[in-house]
């Protein structure tokens, strides 16, 4: 299963065109254009739809910064005819232009083989669960809910200390969002992808040097996370 996040530039309801992409292989779900920066890291891939010519710079400017935060697959729904616009989209990073009468199903399946392609050519290579923690990078310390990194003593909140130690447990094998949902709020509960990933974001603003690039926690596509220290 593939998340995608469908960016709304204005305020018209999307929700059918939405619908009409969603499959067993697919979800799809509605991004405001403030928020696309703090959320990027829950999808696999992003959709901009241009809607009308008005919105030609924004998508531009969104490409850049999608571009330069993180590398998703992004693709641009464009209504317009003007065939340079489309290819200023695709030099700044586009994954491909989808034409407004393009058939959903014929969206789906553009999009689906892109990821599956892409998980075929990189694998995710699980390391070896048997290699101890490096304590000379990350100590947990469980009395006081934090950890020694680099010789640096780092404060977190119980959540997120849960997560990192249930992480350090599974170290070098991917972990599913379901997984750490169930072991760090302990209940059955909703919006669990996306309660899991902000947590991640929180967790990786503190331990992480770069947390656009995280070195400790990877984001594993379409599946969860992995400690690799």
């Amino acid at each position: 299963m593939y998340n995608i996040g469908f960016v709304l530039l204005d305020n018209e309801d999307e929700q059918k065109y939405i619908d009409s992409l969603k499959s067993t292989q697919l979800n799809v779900y509605p991004i405001n254009k403030n928020e696309i920066t703090e959320k990027i890291g829950h999808y696999d891939g992003i959709i901009l739809n241009e809607q009308n010519a008005q919105n030609i710079g924004v998508i531009c400017e969104l490409l850049l910064l999608l571009k330069k935060k993180q590398d998703p697959f992004i693709w641009v729904i464009s209504q317009q005819s003007n065939k340079m616009n489309h290819i200023v989209y695709l030099q700044l990073g586009a994954d491909g232009i989808i034409d407004q009468e393009c058939d959903p199903e014929e969206c789906k399946l553009l999009m689906f083989n892109a990821f599956d392609r892409y998980n075929r050519a990189y694998p995710i290579a699980e390391e070896p669960t048997d290699k101890m923690l490096d304590t000379q990078k990350i100590q947990l310390r469980p009395c006081n809910y934090s950890v020694l990194l680099n010789g640096e003593e780092i404060n977190l909140t119980k959540l997120e200390f849960k997560t990192i130690e249930f992480l350090e447990t599974k170290k070098g094998v991917a972990v599913s969002y379901e997984e750490i949902y169930k072991k760090v709020w302990e209940n059955e509960g909703n919006d669990k992808q996306y309660r899991v990933s902000n947590l991640i974001f929180h967790l990786r603003q503190k331990i992480e040097e770069d947390a656009a690039h995280p070195k400790y926690i990877k984001t594993v596509r379409s599946k969860g996370y992995k400690l690799t220290v």
